[in-house]
């Protein structure tokens, strides 16, 4: 028995137990014996595997010889849920197939008996003794079929009458769905527990169990130790994450992730952000105490326009920390070496960002692409520049004896000597040596990449390759003098980089807006053409350098006289456009005074008096249509010859 079927320990134990029988103790090379049957079943099967008894198995072989594997039943235990959510283990599948696959093979031994005894004209075969020898086959049944029946013939023959009824969920053991022995049974007990470990201090297990215990003192339940809660904080695990660790961590971490592949051709899509580069510079600063103090802890930010079609960094920008100006820089950038790469100024299909300053920034975003789709707050694995930077900082930064290192959450075993560092810190470079540093690493990048890049740019079909007018570019992107000025006879004249030039414009509209103030937006690398906007930003006119022709015919090159030529044109045109709108004005004025003829009473309106000093009268007197009257001559009667007073009888007194 010890020979390698059992160890005698296990043995001694069965013997003190009583669940081995030892029918021979052993002594002076007289071996013990054992009753076989007493054997637990795993012993039992690989005593008659060790020492075959040809009766046993002469008498065993018809049962093992029906038994067939019961595919049906492997796949009802293979899909079997448990009231958990768990599956069966492999191990208890493969056990529970083979119960089904024996106890069918009982069945068909069964009735092929009776159906060759009822040919004889002979009664059915006794149930009582064949569950006998089928009990006692099952050992030798378990060396090819493993299973967990029982080896009492009474209760096989009970588990085989609840197999024909209730089919091979018969077999699956209640252990599985047992909670009668457990501490946290019903729902306010769980309930309670998901409390205590979803709490956002994040406590122990003892701390929990200590909480839990007062509580289930004061409701009459069970109390629980510290490794009860460890098992039910790896079963609520999935509740709790968010509570324990936040919901950044959970959506990271817990939520389903999206598996994206790169864009299959150039500006389909950029993204872009903001990195401290790790590599260390020194600067002189002044304390409040107005002494100069060097640190040499100081790092620059380095804001990247990337193209994730081959990690390609379009465009970039270095300042001392991240702002809207310096995002706006890095794109000015990417504008600008779009145009190197393309030959033409071109904009994404698609923009990624943060959303870092995304109110005032959104009309940036959008002039630069055609769609804007900002990241979720807090989901770095959305941008695919933040592992370029781990890339920047591993195989560039890491190479510089200035170098800072990883974040703070990484592992110390791979950081830098901070002692080492201490010590060379006097060499390291001021802030225009790492930006030296840090151009020299985007150079390399771009060269290394350039060849790549240009492939996947001609893959890019023709409608989605969006052009950025000269006109947006500047909007956004160029400089101005921080003054405004007026039009006059030769269109604009700023004072560019230190010097006065001339801006004008073929553009009739232009000239209309004499009155307006306009500042004006230029690129210092191509003064060519500026953008002139006024003050409320509602107009804009783009701009061309003035054509400077020469004073004297023979200073006349190829090309002045097709460039006055169109002055002349634009002056015809612009004189043209005035006389038909001052003819289209007359002609309405005058049916105007047509319709209503005291329009055309020009005393209506201005006090201007005739010679004799009238107003009032000459203007009623149009008013009314009186014309004056004509002077006529008229001549006088001779009045008669007056009597003298004596001759004059007087009669008043009567």
């Amino acid at each position: 028995m010890t020979a390698g079927i059992i160890s005698t320990h296990n043995l001694d134990y069965y013997i003190k137990s009583g669940k081995v029988e030892r029918v021979r103790r052993g002594c002076n090379g007289t071996p013990a014996l054992f009753a076989v049957d007493s054997l637990p079943l795993k012993y039992k099967t690989e005593v008659y595997r060790r020492y075959p008894d040809l009766q046993e198995k002469a008498e065993s072989k018809p049962f093992v010889e029906s038994v067939q594997p019961d595919g049906e039943a492997m796949q009802f235990y293979a899909d079997y849920v448990l009231a958990d959510g768990r599956h069966l283990s492999n191990e208890k599948q493969t056990e529970y197939a083979n119960n089904c696959a024996i106890m069918n093979a009982f069945r068909e031994c069964i009735e092929r008996a009776n159906s060759h005894r009822i040919r004889q004209s002979k009664a059915k075969i006794k149930l009582g003794e064949f569950w006998k020898k089928a009990a006692a086959a099952l050992p030798r049944i378990s060396d090819a079929w493993p299973n967990s029946l029982p080896q009492n013939a009474r209760r096989l023959h009970m588990k085989f009458n609840e197999y024909q009824k209730q089919g091979a969920v018969v077999f699956v053991s209640k252990k599985f769905q047992n909670t009668n022995a457990a501490k946290v049974a019903d729902v306010q007990q769980e309930a309670v527990l998901t409390q205590m470990i979803a709490h956002h201090n994040n406590l122990d297990n003892v701390m929990i169990a200590e909480y839990y215990n007062k509580v289930a003192e004061m409701q009459g339940w069970a109390a629980i130790t510290a490794s009860t809660v460890g098992v039910w904080k790896d079963k609520l695990d999935l509740v709790t994450a968010a509570g324990r660790r936040g919901a950044t961590n959970f959506r990271n971490e817990r939520s389903m992730q999206v598996k994206r592949r790169r864009p299959s051709a150039a500006f389909l899509m950029w993204t872009l952000d903001g990195w401290d580069c790790e590599l260390l510079y020194q600067t002189v600063k002044e304390d409040a105490q107005g002494r100069h103090v060097t640190t040499y802890s100081n790092r620059l930010c380095l804001e990247v326009v990337l193209d994730p079609c081959c990690d390609y960094p379009i465009g970039y920008a270095i300042g001392t920390h991240e702002t809207p100006a310096l995002i706006t820089e890095a794109l000015r950038n990417a504008a600008q070496h779009s145009a190197e790469l393309a030959g033409q100024m071109l904009r994404a299909n698609q923009l990624q960002c943060d959303h870092y300053g995304i109110k005032a920034m959104t009309p940036l975003y959008l002039a630069m692409s055609d769609k804007l789709t900002p990241a979720r707050v807090k989901n770095a694995k959305a941008k695919v520049v933040e592992p370029y930077f781990g890339y920047l900082n591993k195989t560039y930064c890491k190479r510089c004896n200035n170098w800072s290192g990883y974040g703070v959450t990484t592992d110390p075993k791979r950081q830098p000597n901070s002692e080492a560092l201490n010590m060379l810190r006097h060499t390291f470079p001021d802030e225009q040596g790492v930006r030296a540093q840090i151009h020299a690493m985007i150079a390399a990048e771009r060269q290394k990449k350039h060849a790549q890049m240009m492939q996947l740019l001609s893959k890019l079909p023709t409608e989605r390759r969006l052009p950025l007018t000269k006109e947006n570019y500047l909007l956004y992107f160029g400089d101005t003098t921080g003054q405004t000025n007026a039009i006059c006879g030769g269109g604009l004249r700023p004072t560019l980089l230190g010097l006065k030039r001339e801006y004008d414009t073929f553009d009739l509209t232009f000239r209309q807006h004499a009155g307006e103030k306009w500042r004006v937006l230029y690129d210092p690398n191509d003064l060519g053409e500026v953008l002139a906007v006024n003050e409320d930003g509602t107009l804009r006119y783009m701009l061309t350098e003035k054509y400077v022709q020469p004073m004297a015919l023979a200073d006349r090159t190829a090309g002045d006289a097709l460039e006055l030529q169109k002055v002349h044109d634009f002056n015809d045109r612009l004189e043209e456009h005035v006389t038909d709108r001052l003819a289209e004005t007359f002609h309405t004025t005058e049916e105007l005074i047509k319709d209503n003829p005291r329009l055309g009473n020009v005393l209506n309106w201005l006090c201007l008096c005739d010679s004799r000093g009238q107003h009032k009268l000459p203007r009623e007197r149009k008013r009314l249509g009186i014309e004056d009257a004509k002077a006529v001559e008229v001549t006088a009667p001779t009045p008669a010859p007056t009597p003298k007073q004596e001759e004059v009888n007087d009669y008043s007194i009567f």
